[in-house]
This record gives C-alpha cells, structure tokens and sequence, in this order.
C-alpha cells in the first residue's frame, strides 16, 4: 500500500478499529501469487463508522446489506477493488447458498469470523497493524503440507458450492484433499444440485486455471459430483476405444483438455472457449458407439453431431454465457472437430475451410483439433494439423474474401447499379462470394460489376428497376 492508504488505516487504527487482510489474498501472500484484489475485515467498528473514513480516500459502495459489506476504490489507485466488511457469524436455515441466518457484529472477535470460513487456508488472518498472523485453525501449516482440509464438520452442507470449490483449490494449488473433508465431499455431493448455475460454472472456470484441469475433474468423478454437475462427461467413464490400452472416452477427453490448456504446439493455450469444447468433443460417443462388423471394432459414426447438441443443452441449462462466451462458436468447434488434414488440400479448399468455419474461430479449431491428437493413440502425431495451420496462415496473408463484407463492391454499389434494396441485394452479394472464393483475382470492382451486369442477363428477374416516387 501506498502511503496515501496507509493514511486511511491510520484513521481506522485511531478509531480503535483493527484491520486484518483476510481470506484468499492471505492464501496467495503465502504462495506467492499475485492478487489484485484484497478483503479486508474491521473489528470495532460499526459499519456506518467505516464507511464515513473510506469515503474520503475513494469510492464507497456497500453491498449486500445483511452482510455488512463495502467495496472501495481508492482514488489513489482506482483500478483496485477492496472489500471491507465487519465480522459475522453465520447460520445455515436450509439447503442452498442463500438460505442463511446472518448476525455482523464490530464487537466479534476476527477468530469467530475465521470460523465459518470453509477451508484452513482460507481461515488465516492477517493483522495489518502488528504485522501478525492470526491462524486458529491451522492454515498455514496445511498449505505448507499440500493438504485441503475443511474449517468445520457441516461446512458443505451449509454451503454445498464448497463442494466445486474444493475441487478446483485442490487442482489450482496441488493439494490432496484430507481424509474426512474427502469423505464429506463423498457423502454430500449431491447437494450441488440445489446450487444456482451461475455459481457453479464460475467454479469450474477457476477450475480451469489449474495446469492440469483433469486433477480436478477425476476428483469430480471420484466423489459423485461430476455425474451432478456435468453428466455428459461422467457418462464418458468405461466407454472403451482404440486409443492406448486400458483407455476409455473419458481419459482421452482428460487429455485433451489437459493439451487444450497448456500445449506449447496451440495458439490459444488455456482459452475458456477451447477448453469446453474439448471438454465436450466427444460426449456423443456414448450414444453413438456400434461395432462395425466389416472393420470388426467399435466406432462412433456421426459422434461429433449428437456431442454438438449435447454442448448445447448443457451450455443453456448451466447458463454459460455468465463467463463472457459464446455458446455458438463452442458448438463450432466441437461439430467440426473431425475435420480432415490433407497436405494435398487445394488453395481453394482451405478457403472454403476457412469461410465455413470463420476467420475468427479457425485457429481455436486447430487447437481442437491438435489438443484432440495429443490424447490420442499417437500424441506426437500433429504434423498433418500443424501443416494445416501454415496453409491457413498462408491463405489469409493473402487477404481473398470470405464474406460480402470483403467484396470489392457492396450493397449500396448494387443498388446505384439499379437494383431495389432487398433481399435480391443479399443474393446476390452471396453468389459474388462464392465466385471470388473460387477466383479471388476477380475481386476488384469492374470485375464483380461486369460478373453481375452478366448475371442479369442470365436471369433478367434480378435486375428490378427503382419504383418512381
């Protein structure tokens, strides 16, 4: 902190309250992970009180008013977002996040706040003034340990999000999951499902974040939550393929997401849109497999289609866009994953790979497609995509159309041409996309002008005259 913020501590500090940093910047203090944002709890004093010093140094916006909670930006550094809340306790009424009986109080003491936290290394407490760690429940030592263990015995029964958020601490930071915490886990998974969307979804996208996301979801898969949360994958585990021996459709998927995350060969590396396709390519595999009696082995024929609509379905039901993606290029991508990757492919083929699948999307499907060869039977056979990718690279160096947008002449051209606006101005703007895809040397204005001027003569119905006023 600044000095200029340590002015505004000082007013806290003179006001007999105590400030202790709390919670997951405490955690990431001791890994040594950067955190933007800080939580901060205030001891002594009533929120009012509080609100009254911070404003003079910043923004003060309280939020959640039964939890007594600020948000503050310091002039001084506005981009930071701080959160200054009093200490409560809270008591579970019911199954769900939102059904809690809350009691703040300044007079509490921090180690009662501490104790309805859910995980040991998210219960330390750190005293700005003094320099102290307070740590009643053991958090720094389990996090020097690798271990996750929870703060109280009903922790996931008062909050069953824990449960997701158990697994994607364990996968982020490395931990193995204490015995009894691991049992709860086990014995309350199926509370997951009285949990909003949104909040689970925004747990597996940190879920993500981890170098090896599949740690996290074999735990999923271990506990029960994965056939709860996401069923289509679950429904993965045993369904047998040539890939390695012993395999199923639910490692490979692992392996592909694990590639999607990190892959040196990818251009997207970790891109959330990349990661839920390849956790999705293959879902369909399960309701598509068969034995083809000519090849003698099972396959899955049109796979790609049914994963594509399951994708969808999941994607509507958990809410997905939340998280700032869009559904339809996932389901791009995963329809499209079985592409072919032909050296022999002809310029204009991979114009046309381009256009159907967009200028914007093709690299991520590449990815897809490289992720998918890493957890195949042969990892180090991504030669053919890779060739793929400096073809594309090529193609659009040469900057050919691909949409009406990239033509020479547009609507408006048209339409000083004589013709009416409408949809003849969309049909034809079309077929001139499709000629130039072929020739992309015709896709200057006198060309496309000449090209249409000979279609109206083919078909005079196009050329409709404007309407005298």
């Amino acid at each position: 902190m600044s000095s200029h913020d340590l002015q505004f501590l000082r007013d806290i500090w003179n006001a007999n309250g105590e400030v202790y940093e709390v919670g997951g910047s405490v955690r990431d203090r001791f890994l040594g992970k950067p955190n933007k944002d800080a939580d901060y709890l205030v001891c002594n004093l009533s929120i009012h009180t509080l609100a009254q010093i911070l404003k003079d140094y910043g923004k003060v916006a309280q939020v959640g008013k039964s939890f007594g909670v600020l948000k503050f930006f310091p002039h001084s550094q506005s981009q930071i977002e701080m959160d200054f809340a009093i200490p409560r306790k809270e008591k579970s009424t019911g199954v769900g996040h939102k059904d809690f009986e809350v009691h703040f109080d300044p007079s509490l003491p921090v180690t009662v706040d501490l104790s309805r936290r859910d995980f040991t290394i998210n219960a330390m407490a750190f005293n700005l003034k003094n320099q102290e760690l307070v740590d009643p429940f053991g958090g720094k030592k389990d996090l020097d340990n690798k271990v996750l263990r929870q703060v109280f015995p009903k922790a996931f029964e008062e909050d069953p999000l824990r449960l997701v958020r158990a697994v994607q601490f364990a996968a982020r930071f490395q931990l193995s999951i204490e015995k009894k915490t691991w049992e709860s886990i086990q014995a309350n998974a199926s509370l997951i499902k009285t949990v909003s969307p949104e909040r689970i979804v925004e747990e597996l996208r940190k879920l993500f974040l981890a170098t090896k996301p599949s740690h996290g979801f074999n735990l999923m898969r271990d506990s029960g939550l994965l056939k709860e949360i996401l069923p289509e994958v679950s429904g993965l585990v045993g369904i047998q393929q040539d890939k390695r021996p012993g395999d199923d459709v639910y490692l490979h998927t692992m392996r592909v997401l694990d590639a999607a995350r990190q892959d040196p060969y990818l251009d997207h590396p970790g891109d959330l849109e990349l990661l839920l396709a390849a956790l999705f390519h293959d879902t369909g595999k399960a309701e598509t497999q068969s034995l083809d009696p000519i090849k003698n082995k099972v396959v899955f024929y049109g796979h790609q289609v049914v994963s594509a609509r399951l994708a969808r379905r999941w994607m509507k039901k958990m809410k997905i866009t939340t998280l700032g993606v869009d559904p339809k290029n996932i389901n791009v991508l995963v329809y499209n994953h079985m592409f072919e990757t032909k050296s022999y492919f002809t310029d204009k083929a991979i114009r046309r790979f381009i256009q159907k699948i967009g200028k914007e999307l093709i690299f991520k499907l590449l990815d897809l497609r490289l992720a998918d060869n890493r957890g195949g039977k042969h990892p180090n056979g991504i030669q053919g995509v890779l060739k793929m990718r400096k073809r594309v690279e090529e193609e659009l160096a040469k900057k050919p159309p691909f949409g009406p947008a990239d033509l020479a002449i547009s609507g408006n051209d048209l339409m000083a041409m004589g013709f009416e606006e409408g949809p003849n101005i969309g049909k034809i703007l079309k077929d001139l996309v499709e000629i130039v895809l072929e020739k992309p040397e015709w896709n200057t204005e006198n060309s496309l002008k000449e090209i249409v001027k000979e279609k109206v003569k083919n078909d005079p119905t196009l050329h409709q005259k404007k309407k005298r006023e």
